[in-house]
C-alpha cells in the first residue's frame, strides 16, 4: 500500500529555523526517521509526502539526501493551505494507487508494527497510552502521594491511520481537518498499540526524545 507523511505543518513551537520535518533529532530529521522506518516494512509501495509549509525546502532535502532510497517518493504541495483533510485529499486522489493508505503524522514517533495493522481491512485508527507531561498527585488521607509522570490508562491517538481510499474520499474537504472535519464523521476501529510513541511537537519534545533509550 501506499503512505501519506502529513508534512506541511509550520512547527511554530519548536523554536527552529528548519522546517519541522528537518529539524535534527538523534543524529538525523524528523522526516529521515519516518522515511526510514516506512522502508523497513514490505506492505509499503511508495511514500507521498503531503507538503504546504516551506515545501521547497523538503522537496530539495529529500532529493539530495534519498536520490537512492528503497521506495519511490513522490510530492504532493499544496499551493494553499488546506488542513490536514485538505492535504489528504490532494494527495489520495492524484497519487494514492492502492486501495488502503496508511496516513501518519510526520511528527509522531513510533515503532508500531505496520505488518499488523496493514493484516486490517478496515478504517483503523492508532491509538496508545499517553505518558503525562507532568507529575500527578493523588489524595491518600489527606496527603499528597506524588506519582512523576505516570502512563494513563487511557487511550489517545498516535497520528497513525489506516484509511480505505474510496470511502475516506467520500469525507474529505478541500480545506479542513482530519481531526474535526473527518474522523467524527467515519467508523474507525482501534489499533492499540502498546510500544513506544512520542509525538515531537515542540523543543522540550525534541530534548526529552534525546534522552530516551529506546
Amino acid at each position: 500500500m501506499d503512505a501519506i507523511i502529513l508534512a506541511g505543518g509550520k512547527g511554530n513551537r519548536m523554536e527552529y529555523d528548519l522546517p519541522k520535518p528537518l529539524v535534527i533529532v538523534r543524529g538525523k530529521s524528523i522526516l529521515a526517521h519516518q522515511l526510514e522506518y516506512l522502508a523497513e516494512f514490505r506492505e509499503i509501495d511508495r511514500i507521498i509526502l503531503a507538503l504546504g509549509h516551506r515545501a521547497d525546502e523538503i522537496v530539495n532535502f529529500v532529493k539530495k539526501e534519498f536520490s537512492n532510497f528503497k521506495l519511490p517518493i513522490e510530492f504532493s504541495v499544496e499551493k494553499e493551505p488546506l488542513g490536514t483533510g485538505g492535504g489528504i485529499k490532494l494527495a489520495l486522489k492524484n497519487q494514492v494507487k492502492s486501495d488502503f493508505a496508511l496516513v501518519i503524522n510526520c511528527d509522531d514517533i513510533t515503532d508500531l508494527n505496520i505488518t499488523n495493522l496493514a493484516q486490517n481491512k478496515e478504517n483503523m485508527i492508532c491509538v496508545a497510552h499517553p505518558r503525562l507531561p507532568f507529575g500527578l498527585v493523588e489524595e491518600k488521607d489527606g496527603y499528597a502521594i506524588f506519582k512523576e509522570k505516570p502512563i494513563l490508562q487511557e487511550w489517545v491517538s498516535i497520528g497513525w491511520y489506516l484509511f480505505k481510499r474510496k470511502e475516506l474520499l467520500e469525507f474529505l474537504p478541500d480545506i479542513g481537518s482530519l481531526e474535526y472535519d473527518v474522523l467524527p464523521k467515519i467508523k474507525l476501529k482501534l489499533y492499540k498499540h502498546l510500544g513506544f510513541w512520542k509525538a515531537l511537537n515542540t523543543k522540550k519534545d525534541i530534548l526529552e526524545f534525546e534522552d530516551l533509550k529506546v
